[in-house]
């Protein structure tokens, strides 16, 4: 058979343009995010993300553990944590999170050249640097905190943070507007339904972005067929993750349903309650998500963040007037963990391409050297992130020692309870692999596992509270009846004088006893 050589120039180009990407997103990713900073594992929410992955890759004895057996809010990370814990290293975790740093900085720049032109390997490097700076130069101005608040959203919402975890996630719905605006229409419908996938948070974004895309095509005069079918496949690729929640997570019962839902809004009320989060630092992030949808108003951008801006402010209004528990739970304003990023990435465009435009002759004359200093800036902004990242991966927690300790005398029968509340203890589940009976920073989502999960801590308060100093021997003995717990972690130089206990570890912040009657061989 005869093929012309431009059919197959024709055929490769595809596969290198697409090869090209992936070797751009590589690189942009390493160079962002050493520059950025990952914290070591195991942090804050990665003890809750995790756990379900860790547990069923058999990581000490936490699949004892009650937490980890609870309904499972998040099976696609899940089942990545459990092949990277099983199959690869859990070092893995930071390779993830600097791809999907790569793919954060490549949506962003390509929707930067779609609307302002940012095509040139002069224009990509200084708009690289700017988007660098601003996610990494830490200037503090009264609560305002440049290097967090000018990329995160609303109520402590966010993409990109110090570590990696579901919410991270939300970088394809970037490139899926990228793709969107580049004219892949259909194409961009993927990356939506992987983030709302991965991360369900982010389903009620999807709706609202295909809306956009769909008030876009209308105005672009498309045939109503196309338009309607772009809203069946987002609808279509959704759907899975929908029935998933919808079914699995279905009420108990109306009662129990709804103190599951006060429960876990007053948990988390800085994310729950605009009353709590809409202060000085919130209203600067609206100023950036209005004034950066005011800079791409004739652009079809404009409409992708205007529909979500607006129904998602409405849904706030709501929320605020009626005090909804619901739409606490469901935060409509969590679409700004995209809108802000995106929105000051657009900002930035609009500032360099006005500058460029202004002064023609300065930068044609000074092209090369503003080049260099760039590409230098940019040198210094990895080099700097190499010494932080090494520093942070040497840094050793005052706790480490007595974690330790647990870890090399774990048991399959042994169950702690820890100092719910204290902050030192978020990590103990996947620093030690040992099961413990509740801590406050991870719940479960299933309603009534949400009331047994606040029953344990009300059990766990009456031991540790100074309230019930007097009576917490007895608090302890209805543990120990309750729940068959094996060991006590004590901190501060808390003291236990009851006589079913005995000291096995000590150390000037922390103190282990064993539970004399379930004491394990």
């Amino acid at each position: 058979m005869y093929v012309r050589c431009t059919d197959l120039k024709a055929a490769v180009k595809p596969l290198r343009s697409g090869f090209d990407s992936i070797v751009e997103i590589l690189i942009l990713g390493f160079v962002f995010g050493i520059s950025y900073v990952q914290d070591p594992l195991y942090t804050s929410n990665q003890n809750t993300k995790f756990l379900h992955g860790m547990a069923r890759a058999g990581y000490g004895y936490l699949q004892n553990d009650w937490q980890a057996n609870t309904l499972n809010p998040l099976p696609v990370f899940t089942a990545l944590v459990e092949f990277t814990v099983s199959h690869l290293h859990p070092a893995f975790f930071y390779v993830y999170y600097l791809i999907l740093f790569g793919i954060y900085a490549y949506s962003l720049m390509g929707i930067a050249s779609m609307i302002f032109k940012i095509d040139t390997k002069f224009k990509k490097s200084v708009y690289f640097l700017f988007l660098i700076a601003v996610h990494c130069v830490e200037i503090d101005m009264f609560a305002l905190e440049t290097h967090v608040h000018l990329h995160y959203g609303l109520a402590e919402q966010y993409i990109l943070g110090s570590y990696f975890q579901t919410s991270n996630f939300g970088v394809f719905i970037l490139l899926s507007i990228y793709l969107f605006l580049r004219g892949d229409h259909f194409g961009s419908i993927l990356p939506l339904a992987i983030a709302a996938t991965v991360h369900p948070a982010y389903l009620p974004s999807v709706p609202l972005i295909t809306l956009g895309y769909m008030v876009v095509l209308y105005r672009q005069k498309e045939k109503l067929l196309s338009i309607l079918s772009l809203g069946i496949l987002s609808a279509l690729l959704i759907l899975p993750v929908t029935l998933y929640m919808t079914v699995m997570f279905q009420p108990t019962s109306p009662e129990i349903a709804s103190l599951a839902r006060r429960l876990i809004v007053h948990r988390i009320p800085h994310h729950s309650f605009p009353e709590l989060w809409l202060d000085s630092v919130a209203w600067v992030q609206i100023l950036v998500m209005v004034a950066g949808i005011y800079f791409v108003r004739k652009s079809p951008l404009f409409w992708i963040m205007s529909v979500a801006f607006i129904i998602a402010s409405t849904l706030t209004a709501v929320q605020v007037i009626s005090d909804s528990k619901t739409l606490a739970f469901m935060t409509p304003w969590r679409v700004s963990a995209w809108l802000v990023p995106l929105s000051m990435a657009m900002i930035v465009a609009d500032l360099i391409t006005v500058v460029l435009q202004r002064y023609p002759q300065f930068f044609v004359a000074l092209k090369q050297p503003i080049y260099w200093m760039t590409l230098t800036t940019i040198s210094i902004f990895f080099v700097v992130g190499v010494q932080e990242q090494i520093k942070e991966l040497n840094r050793t927690p005052d706790y480490q020692p007595m974690m330790a300790f647990v870890k090399n005398n774990r048991k399959a029968d042994h169950l702690y309870l820890i100092p719910h509340i204290s902050g030192n203890f978020v990590s103990f589940r996947l620093e030690t692999g040992v099961p413990i009976l509740v801590n406050y920073k991870t719940h479960p989502y299933k309603d009534r596992e949400v009331v047994e999960w606040h029953d344990r801590m009300m059990m766990s308060q009456r031991f540790y509270a100074p309230e019930f100093r007097d009576t917490r021997c007895r608090g302890l003995r209805e543990i120990v009846e309750t729940y068959g717990i094996t060991h006590v972690i004590t901190e501060l130089g808390d003291a236990i004088a009851c006589g079913q206990t005995r000291e096995i570890y000590g150390d000037p912040k922390f103190k282990i006893y064993e539970i004399l009657g379930n004491k394990t061989g």
